[in-house]
């Protein structure tokens, strides 16, 4: 695989953070939350790697990742 793109977090709209594509792994997927990267829903570390594979994204030197709160509804 090509060299995975940083990771441009930014969390619940405060500034961004820049963390190596591995971080992401430990530092994105807990309970409570919605991971948007490049505008897409994202539910694991292994549906992240798959975006950062595909062809509009594998060249990118940063991915643009939003971690916001979960709002459950009913």
């Amino acid at each position: 695989m090509s060299k995975l793109p940083k990771l441009k977090v930014k969390l619940r709209g405060l500034s961004d953070d820049i963390r190596d594509f591995e971080q992401g792994k430990y530092l994105l997927f807990c309970d409570h939350v919605l991971i948007l990267v490049e505008g897409q829903v994202i539910n694991s570390y292994e549906e992240l790697v798959q975006l950062a594979a595909q062809d509009g994204y594998k060249d990118k030197e940063f991915l643009e990742v939003l971690v916001t709160t979960a709002v459950a509804g009913g």
